[in-house]
């Protein structure tokens, strides 16, 4: 038996259904009740947007009635502290009196809801369901990463209106990098003009992650607020569960001195940012704020990675240490040493070439021992290597630009940098209209995988580019399913399965490979690309 809380707001949206709106051509609306109500019913009213609180991986049911059918409704979710998880199912009217009658029985798939939509992300997204039947929909929700508030957003004439316009371009663009700053600009908003000052633009910097709505970047830099007490019915048991809530709650902090660089710039579309680190990774977010309505619209997320730190010509190598060096001359020769303490069985390398091909060359006073031409990644064993200073020889290419990244250890497990297996094909197992499940080669060392997937347009599916392991970020228009860490021993494949795809829509799924976590450096098996089953 559901408990008593949700009988009562069943009762309630029957007696919504079957009371408002019941004249022929009178307008319904979506409960059409005063947003202090929604805190008691779960119940959204109509053109009104509501807060709510939501605990970390619990799910929530959240609910509208529309009483008319081939009515489209607009239905907004903006997420703050944690990306979130939610499902839009539908039921109609008669399934809701026979699911909640106690005489009849009727089969448990007709009572089953209709799924309409799902979606995943941290973003500020809008569901528009052009041909809505009558009946009672369902939003269950749910965070991923921590508590959160959350807005939410519906209305059956028209989307969300008091967040200020974005221009047609709303990409961040780097104008200009070095090694300890960088220099971003924008396009300006429509709603601009040089008759008021309601319109002003917001820049966050931080290097932990980015921030895909306002209420995200206010979230983690001020830190989220205790949830008031839950509005009930006065039932015990809610009343219980009321104190249960408020026990769970765990709102999160605010962020330390300068972790996040915020800054209110006025009409400026230009922003420099100075104090920066060589060769680290900045995610930019900019908001266009309207000053009047307090709301604000991301533009697109951008992250930017200084230029790294030139290491000393004639340096030397310390044994498992990542070098980095950028070559601005054509032809640029640079020279290190590596000195080996006592007589090695093997000593593994690795180079990592970005832009071009280069010369890298190792020998000692009196022999060579290692020269090839190197492009992009690759990885190789030096076997039975006398205790001697060895001499490091890089020439760049003829362009020259471009990057080196390489390291050299004598013991494997001193070895930083991420590992490929020959064989870096990703394979689709089994695909749905909904989901897939991939399977990879991993490595025999623990490293961290990370998973995207990339919507594309028929057209952009035929266009299948060469892997760049030297690209700096995946495609802007990607959107990260998970990440996780793996050790396989036997090199045996990993699986995983990826859910929240579209029916008959094009894809393209990548894996990026990282040492660690916290490590700068990554690496890319070959992109998949499918297409999922036109039904369910």
């Amino acid at each position: 038996m559901p408990p008593l809380l949700d009988k009562a707001r069943y009762i309630i949206l029957l007696l919504l259904y079957t009371t408002l709106g019941v004249q022929s051509g009178e307008e319904f609306k979506f409960g059409d009740t005063e947003s202090p109500y929604f805190y008691q019913s779960k119940i959204l009213p109509e053109r009104k947007e509501v807060t709510d609180y939501l605990l970390y991986n619990r799910t929530v049911k959240i609910f509208f009635v529309q009483d008319e059918d081939r009515k489209p409704f607009f239905l907004s979710v903006i997420p703050c502290a944690s990306s979130v998880e939610w499902t839009v199912t539908h039921k109609s009217a008669s399934q809701i009196k026979e699911s909640n009658s106690e005489s009849s029985d009727p089969p448990k798939s007709k009572l089953r809801p209709a799924v309409l939509y799902k979606h995943t992300g941290r973003d500020f997204h809008t569901f528009k369901y052009d041909n809505g039947s009558s009946g009672l929909y369902t939003i269950d929700i749910r965070p991923l990463e921590s508590d959160t508030y959350v807005n939410l957003y519906v209305s059956n004439r028209f989307p969300i209106k008091n967040y200020p316009v974005l221009p047609r371009d709303h990409t961040v663009k780097v104008k200009k990098r070095s090694r300890k700053s960088f220099t971003v600009e924008w396009q300006s908003s429509p709603q601009e003009t040089p008759f008021d000052n309601l319109i002003e633009y917001h820049i966050a910097v931080n290097r932990k992650r980015s921030f895909d709505t306002f209420c995200s970047l206010m979230s983690h830099y001020k830190g989220d607020s205790r949830p008031p007490p839950p509005s009930n019915f006065n039932f015990s048991n809610e009343i219980r569960r009321g104190k249960e809530f408020l026990e769970r709650a765990r709102p999160i902090g605010p962020a330390k001195k300068n972790e996040i660089i915020y800054k209110k710039l006025g009409v400026k579309t230009k922003y420099t940012f100075n104090g920066a680190r060589p060769g680290r990774k900045y995610h930019v977010n900019v908001f266009v704020f309207n000053r009047a309505t307090g709301k604000a619209s991301a533009f697109k997320s951008l992250t930017v990675r200084t230029k790294p730190k030139k290491p000393p010509k004639g340096g030397k190598i310390r044994d498992g240490r990542v070098q980095v060096h950028e070559f601005t001359k054509p032809k640029e020769l640079l020279t290190m040493s590596y000195k080996v303490n006592k007589p090695a069985k093997e000593v593994l390398l690795g180079v990592h070439v970005c832009g071009g091909k280069i010369r890298f060359q190792i020998r000692t006073k009196k022999k060579k021992v290692f020269s090839r031409r190197i492009q992009n990644y690759k990885e190789f064993t030096l076997k039975n290597l006398p205790k001697d200073i060895y001499s490091v020889k890089i020439k760049g290419s003829k362009k020259g630009r471009g990057e080196v990244r390489f390291t050299l250890t004598t013991k494997k497990n001193k070895y930083r940098y991420p590992r490929l297996p020959k064989d870096t094909k990703v394979t689709s197992l089994n695909s749905t209209c909904e989901n897939v499940t991939i399977a990879w080669l991993g490595e025999t060392q623990r490293q961290k995988f990370c998973i995207y997937k990339t919507e594309l347009s028929e057209k952009g599916s035929k266009r299948r580019p060469k892997i760049d392991q030297c690209s700096s970020e995946i495609d802007k228009a990607s959107e990260l399913v998970f990440c996780k860490r793996f050790k396989n021993h036997n090199q045996q494949l990993l699986r995983e399965t990826i859910n929240g795809l579209k029916a008959n829509h094009n894809y393209r799924i990548d894996i990026i490979v990282r040492r660690s976590g916290s490590s700068k450096f990554f690496l890319r098996y070959d992109s998949l690309y499918l297409k999922t089953e036109n039904t369910c």
